[in-house]
């Protein structure tokens, strides 16, 4: 059930982007594809950056819309040409069933090369799961 409403919220996502919906039309949107062999994890392999007109960030990737099943919120904060965004997903379940403790993500995101880190931590473990891409940009 839930792979379906994934496939169904990714296409929407995707078809609004293409459409230049009037969310997206003062804002700007960073595509980023990540650089990965297995695309499974905490990290996906394609993550969406939305800054829209009255300031607001959204991330809109495959583990924001199985877990949450909407874009997660940002915080960004601007240091020169260099992006530094955080966002959480709470209350998320393992392929087991087991709870997950709250993951917390950190983005790096230069505006200038394109080039993204994203790290992803479970609170309070000692795991972490990063990688980097390469994002495109596309404005209205």
């Amino acid at each position: 059930m839930k792979s379906g409403m994934l496939r169904g919220l990714a296409a929407f996502c995707v078809a609004a982007m293409a459409m230049g919906t009037p969310a997206l039309a003062a804002g700007t949107l960073y595509d980023c594809k990540m650089d990965t062999k297995n695309p499974r994890g905490w990290v996906s392999p394609r993550i969406n950056i939305v800054f829209d007109d009255q300031g607001k960030v959204s991330v809109i990737d495959s583990v924001t819309l199985y877990f949450l099943e909407r874009p997660a919120q940002a915080r960004a904060v601007r240091q020169g040409d260099n992006i530094r965004l955080s966002w959480n997903i709470a209350g998320a379940r393992d392929s087991r069933g087991a709870r997950v403790p709250t993951m917390r993500y950190i983005a790096n995101l230069n505006q200038s090369t394109k080039k993204i880190r994203v790290v992803a931590k479970p609170v309070g473990a000692p795991q972490r799961w990063s990688k980097t891409g390469t994002c495109r940009t596309k404005t209205s």
